[in-house]
């Protein structure tokens, strides 16, 4: 950094100058570190591109690149992972909902948290440590905040792409059911359905379709239909999918028809849903209140009793 600085200072007059063109070059350098770091783990950050190139991508190649990443993060879990198994459970659970079901995604969401940790308390020192007349309380209070949104940042992040995710399922979910009605009344076994359900739906609502396709691979790999079912309420955290499950789990339990089952649910869900929209609207007039009283009260207040003061005003001065 010293040798940095005499050369700059030997290029440029100004000793400042010189400073401002060394954060430059620093912020820069930092800038591209954290696009090398965003390109290297973009796949966890976008689950669905991960399965798109997985199914597309067969190089051996990349797989090999891959697990050999997983396998050094593995090595040292140690440091940058937590012992606590609730907590590890939790945050397994969380990562499953905002769609990353990768078995190495624990140790990419901890990895990335550590990496912040230390990158930025780091990033901000040696820019603040440039800046001339800089205290060095400010710099150690701005590094402890650093510090602290490296740790809390991921799970922020990570709890917007779980609301966003299940938001998504939520509005995808009633149109699926109606389709999966239709499928199982023309006779279709509920394995075709979802199958058929899923291909339909893969364009306009990707997410359930990758979610019902995963079922039915489960299915077809051997693994009970229930559990397969029971095993997309873990993945997904929604209370209608959860709801439906439920049902179609005790359907086929005291073997009723699983089309009746169907249509009942989805009559129920949308009366749900006509309750909700109804509630919701009920509402708007509580919620205009405050709008109304602090924009619209002054402006009416303001045109009904700027005149009266007015004429008032004449009238004391002609007096």
């Amino acid at each position: 950094m010293d040798f940095l600085m005499q050369l700059l200072t030997g290029l440029v007059e100004n000793r400042q100058e010189s400073q401002w063109a060394v954060v430059l070059i620093v912020s820069g350098a930092v800038f591209i570190l954290v696009l090398a770091l965003m390109s290297l783990f973009d796949d966890f950050f976008d689950p669905v591109r991960s399965r798109f190139k997985r199914e597309i991508n067969s190089d051996a190649v990349s797989m090999v690149e891959t697990n050999a990443i997983s396998d050094k993060l593995r090595k040292y879990n140690n440091v940058y992972v937590p012992s606590d198994k609730a907590l590890l459970q939790r945050t397994t659970m969380r990562l499953h909902y905002g769609g990353f079901h990768g078995r190495n995604s624990l140790l990419h969401y901890y990895a990335i948290r550590m990496l912040l940790m230390i990158s930025l308390p780091l990033f901000i020192l040696i820019v603040m440590a440039l800046i001339p007349g800089m205290k060095g309380q400010i710099i150690f209070q701005s590094a402890l905040v650093l510090l602290a949104l490296g740790f809390m940042g991921p799970s922020f992040i990570l709890d917007k792409l779980i609301a966003n995710r299940q938001k998504t399922l939520r509005r995808a979910f009633p149109d699926a059911l109606d389709l999966l009605v239709v499928c199982s009344e023309a006779g279709m076994s509920l394995d075709a359905a979802i199958q058929k359900v899923a291909q339909e739906i893969s364009i306009s609502q990707p997410v359930l379709a990758d979610e019902l396709n995963i079922v039915i691979d489960e299915t077809r790999a051997g693994i009970d239909r229930q559990k397969a079912l029971q095993r997309l309420v873990e993945r997904t955290g929604v209370e209608d999918i959860k709801g439906l499950v439920a049902t179609l789990s005790q359907s086929m339990r005291f073997g009723t028809s699983i089309v009746e089952t169907l249509k009942v649910y989805s009559e129920d869900l949308r009366d749900k849903r006509t309750q909700a929209a109804e509630a919701v609207a009920a509402k708007i007039g509580t919620k205009l209140i405050f709008p109304l009283a602090v924009c619209l009260l002054p402006a009416f207040l303001m045109v009904v009793m700027v005149p009266a003061l007015i004429i008032i005003k004449n009238i004391g001065t002609r007096l």
